[in-house]
């Protein structure tokens, strides 16, 4: 399908989120892909994994972008060949990608009761504003996907699990944006963090602050 949703948060941020609704040999049929790609995809064996990879290629397109000016650097980042600062994320349904000249992060999720199981893993000063956690699956599910997009964007080596280093300050699902801290070492970051949510699917984008 065309693009689902588009954002854009400032003259030099671009947000666009993919549909996935397409088989994936209508994906397939219909784009060029680098070398890369393709070798890629014949390691893939799930058709879901498959039609992420291929959604994202169709946004980069719709960016003006072909295949081949993405690339990733040694620590897995996606890259781009202009250099403007780009992430990406998937979820089964939905692919987005978020494109900018500011260091920028995004990450999409379903809303699933099972947010609620993990919680110990990603929330620790969080707990002040959250209720029941079986009753704030949205709210988890947004601040798993902020502090997905700090650990995503951090040039520091993040240890894989470091909610004690990342603090989301309160907010109510009405709210359009919130502000969230990286307390890592001696490095002190602050990021301004935008929520969207559509058919069960929470989008969170950030933009570092300067």
């Amino acid at each position: 399908m065309p693009i689902y949703k588009s954002y854009i948060p400032n003259s030099f941020t671009r947000v666009k989120v993919w549909k996935i609704s397409e088989s994936y040999q209508e994906l397939l049929s219909s784009i060029d892909l680098s070398k890369n790609t393709l070798e890629k995809l014949n390691k893939v064996q799930s058709d879901v994994g498959k039609r992420e990879i291929l959604s994202i290629r169709h946004l980069l397109n719709e960016f003006g972008f072909s295949d081949n000016d993405l690339y990733y650097d040694e620590n897995g980042k996606p890259m781009l060949s202009n250099k403007q600062n780009i992430s990406i994320s998937h979820s089964k349904l939905f692919s987005s990608i978020i494109i900018s000249d500011f260091n920028v992060s995004i990450d999409i999720e379903k809303v699933s009761d099972k947010i609620a199981k993990v919680s110990e893993k990603f929330i620790d000063y969080e707990y002040s504003f959250l209720g029941n956690l079986n009753n704030e699956l949205e709210r988890l599910t947004l601040i798993w996907c902020i502090k997905e997009c700090i650990y995503k964007i951090s040039n520091e080596k993040l240890p894989f699990i470091f909610k004690n280093n990342c603090i989301v300050t309160p907010f109510n699902l009405q709210d359009s944006s919130v502000i969230s801290w990286l307390k890592f070492n001696r490095i002190i970051l602050s990021f301004k963090s935008y929520l969207y949510s559509f058919e069960d699917y929470k989008l969170v984008y950030l933009i570092q602050n300067k």
